[in-house]
């Protein structure tokens, strides 16, 4: 019975006697696991080298970003204090390194870096930014007069908002001196790491990638990835076929979670918070009516049915670090779980913090809906995987009018109001909406916002306030050119949403989801767009809620993957090892180097770098804080980076900045002779390659490439993005790729088919024109039969024979 597919499960256990399914329950859930005991995942040291490097690739960046920010604070608090940065002393922050404390203005948790006043107000970099240009946000600063010194020192604020109008935010550290710094750089000793890619960081595909757990082979793991870092979501269907034969029958699930809080002695556990669907109130129902009306759709009020729902719910008993049965159920269910495992997954950045800090709440936990609820436009706070469980069609025998939902009876039902769905049917409706959508998207629900709902707007997608129904996603669509993946999902899919992706979802039939959150290398920075937009909101706001310290995060990250790839190295030698003289780590000693530092080279003279003022007393922050800050240096006609190359040189070594701006930012380059040869010849090279015509490529040449880009690559250039397209190219013209070679028969058969089209195109001609001559023949018929007959003749012919001759017969 323990292999026996869960919608058959399901269906032994409702034609089995009460004893069996009480039994069944309290065997499923009653038996708590501790979450550290659950077991099924481990990495190997081949994949954690792997992964080491594609979290550096994809966190470093941030993690530079975030430094670069607390260099300008730091040089800042220096020019306060008279002092060189090397001199200046940071006072440990009253916490352990492992504490979360938070900003007093906009609730921000600190990274490391910070502002205090001895009475105890604390300030994030970011405020303290915002406060010194005048447009302090995520708080009530400006509004009280609060403003910054001249100077640039930060005075505490005034009582009403929470200071002591008297003290000064000194700034404090958390974490040891210089410790992101030397991480950084040690990161960056070890690897090649590529600020961009040339996979682009948005998607416009119309379609999903979708696959099958049984089929999942180590390359889908590349696949995954490819689609992922666009942002695109992804279906994994029929997970629950391995399941052991759990049963997420509602009143299994009734039993199973009423006997854990008696076992627990909770008797606040109980009862449910519901959302009723038809006016959005919340209803307070125990376990066993909701479950009965989820089953049954016997839950009326005021003579209608009641379409209730349950979000972000689990047990009491997780949050106390166990399990029921049915979680760690789930867990099993989860496809690529170096991203999605609770426990450890390497590639999930939100379960690198040490075993002592406090972690997010990242799951899992249940949606649980009566047919024909929606779950309104809104984002998750990380990545989510959604797992439909069990789904269960309820006749309804009337139609709800409310304009906030359409509720279409199914016709399907059969005489005792439900059957478990076949595997084949969609239960849940999920419209996801693309990242580089949502302004649009925003604009749009501002403009609309009065068709929704009567209450103010304060942020139209964290709200949660709108479902765009079929007319106004047209009309969306009309206005803006804006379309969201839609798709069905079935029972055992698992829906795999980016972070940054908001979405809306419908239930077709009564539906139990369970949902894990995870934090991938490739969502982070849109991790940290909704983090900057959540510190705008007011106080009170719901989706306060879900703020995370993002920042902590990513230095664990990027710690966890230095030390194991450090054992590699320690075991194997060097991987992909770059000399020390070509790590560029913003790492400010002195005064010196803060004014020779520049964006991946160094000037040779310091009168260019002397010379140029700032447009504000106080240095920019980095992208991290949505702040652009433009390093490209200007080059003066045939000069680039001081080297006498060429106007044409010039042009093209700009173009690869500007688009691969990666290329250059290991290298050191200086107006020398033997730079001089090295940049020319680099423009060379790129300048054959780009005009090499791939039809005339010979596999001879691939090799001549491939060589000369180890040359460079020595050097320190990172020329990655032309050996991944060499790389196509000869995989693809010189390869046995099954996909080109599939390709290659799918064009032959075009053309063969192309060839047929055209054949029925120009009979079609000539039925066309074979048609129009026998009309107009005919038209010139009727008006001969007219002429001598009259124009009453067809009604005559088709009537009676007294037709228009007596008014009234």
């Amino acid at each position: 019975m323990a292999g026996t597919p869960m919608f058959q499960k399901t269906s032994l256990l409702r034609l089995a006697p009460l004893a069996a399914i009480i039994a069944t329950a309290k065997d499923a859930c009653v038996d708590l696991l501790p979450k550290l005991d659950i077991q099924g995942y481990s990495c190997s040291e081949s994949d954690k080298s792997q992964y080491a490097k594609h979290i550096l690739q994809n966190v470093f960046h941030l993690v530079k970003d975030l430094n670069e920010e607390q260099l300008m604070e730091k040089e800042i608090e220096a020019k306060v204090k008279g002092l060189s940065i090397s001199e200046l002393q940071l006072q440990d922050a009253e916490c352990e390194v492992d504490d979360d404390i938070f900003c007093d203005n906009c609730g921000a948790f600190f990274v490391d870096l910070y502002r205090s006043c001895t009475c105890g107000y604390d300030l994030c970099l970011v405020c303290s930014r915002e406060l010194r240009d005048g447009h302090l946000q995520g708080g009530k600063g400006m509004a009280s007069g609060w403003k910054s010194r001249i100077d640039g020192s930060i005075p505490c604020p005034p009582k009403d908002i929470g200071g002591c109008d008297s003290g000064t935010l000194e700034l404090k550290r958390i974490m040891p001196a210089n410790w992101v710094a030397n991480l950084l750089k040690k990161a960056q000793g070890m690897h090649r790491i590529n600020k961009s890619s040339d996979i682009p960081q948005t998607s416009s595909a119309s379609f999903i990638y979708s696959l099958n757990p049984n089929d999942i082979q180590p390359q889908d793991m590349q696949n995954f990835q490819l689609h992922w870092s666009k942002g695109e979501p992804i279906i994994v269907s029929d997970v629950l076929s391995s399941s052991s034969g759990i049963s997420w029958e509602p009143m299994v699930m009734w039993r199973a979670f009423r006997d854990i809080t008696i076992s627990k002695k909770d008797s606040h556990a109980s009862e449910l918070k519901a959302i009723n669907c038809l006016d959005w109130s919340e209803e307070s129902i125990d376990y066993y009516k909701f479950f009965k009306g989820y089953s049954e759709g016997q839950l009326k009020q005021k003579g209608r049915p009641l379409y209730l729902k349950v979000e972000d719910w689990q047990p009491s008993c997780v949050s106390q670090g166990e399990w029921p049965r049915h979680f760690v159920e789930f867990v099993k269910y989860l496809p690529f779980k170096d991203y999605t495992y609770p426990n450890h997954a390497y590639l999930n950045v939100a379960d690198k913090l040490p075993e002592l800090s406090s972690k997010p709440d990242m799951g899992p936990r249940m949606d649980i809906g009566y047919g024909n609820c929606d779950t309104k436009l809104h984002y998750n706070k990380a990545d989510t995987v959604s797992i439909l469980t069990h789904t269960v069609i309820v006749e309804q025998k009337h139609d709800d009018q409310d304009g906030a939902l359409v509720c279409e009876p199914d016709a399907q039902a059969n005489d005792d109001h439900q059957h478990v769905i076949d595997p084949t049917e969609g239960g849940a409706l999920w419209d996801v909406f693309r990242r580089h959508d949502i302004p649009k998207l925003e604009e749009y629900l501002r403009n609309h916002s009065a068709e929704f709902s009567s209450a103010e707007v304060v942020h139209p997608i964290h709200d949660r306030a709108f479902y765009l129904n079929v007319e106004h996603k047209w009309r969306l669509k009309e206005e803006f050119g804006v379309e969201p993946w839609t798709f069905k999902q079935r029972l055992g899919d698992a829906v795999f949403i980016p972070a940054g992706c908001p979405y809306q979802v419908r239930n077709f039939q009564s539906c139990t989801k369970v949902e894990l959150d995870f934090m991938s290398p490739e969502s982070l920075g849109e991790c940290i767009r909704l983090q900057n937009e959540l510190r705008l909101l007011p106080e009170s706001h719901k989706a306060k809620q879900q703020k995370l310290n993002i920042g902590k995060m990513m230095i664990y990250a990027v710690d966890h993957a230095v030390t194991d790839s450090s054992s590699v190295i320690d075991s194997s030698g060097p991987v992909n090892y770059l000399p020390e003289e070509f790590a560029q780590v913003p790492e400010i000693l002195n005064d010196m180097n803060i004014s020779n530092h520049t964006n991946g080279w160094v000037c040779d003279t310091e009168s260019e770098s002397n010379s140029q003022e700032t447009s504000s007393e106080f240095p920019s922050v980095s992208p991290l804080i949505n702040h652009a800050v433009d390093h490209q240096p200007h080059e003066t006609s045939g000069l680039w980076r001081g080297n006498a190359v060429g106007a044409e040189a010039v042009e093209l070594l700009q173009a690869v900045e500007t688009h691969y701006p990666n290329t250059f930012h290991r290298v050191h380059i200086r107006a020398t002779l033997h730079w001089l040869s090295f940049l020319k010849g680099l423009h060379v090279f790129i300048k054959g390659f780009l005009e090499t015509s791939v039809d005339a490529l010979l596999e001879e040449q691939i090799s001549t490439y491939q060589e000369g880009l180890n040359d460079f690559e020595r050097l320190g250039f990172d020329l990655s993005w032309i050996r991944k397209r060499l790389d196509m190219v000869e995989k693809l013209k010189f390869g046995n790729d099954p996909l080109r070679q599939e390709l290659v028969v799918l064009d032959e058969s075009l053309e063969s088919l192309k060839e047929r089209l055209v054949e029925a195109h120009e009979r079609l001609q000539k039925a066309r024109l074979d048609y129009d001559n026998a009309l107009d023949a005919r038209n010139k018929k009727v008006q001969e039969v007219v002429h001598k007959f009259g124009d009453e003749y067809d009604q005559v012919l088709k009537g009676h024979l007294g037709f228009g001759m007596l008014p009234g017969y």
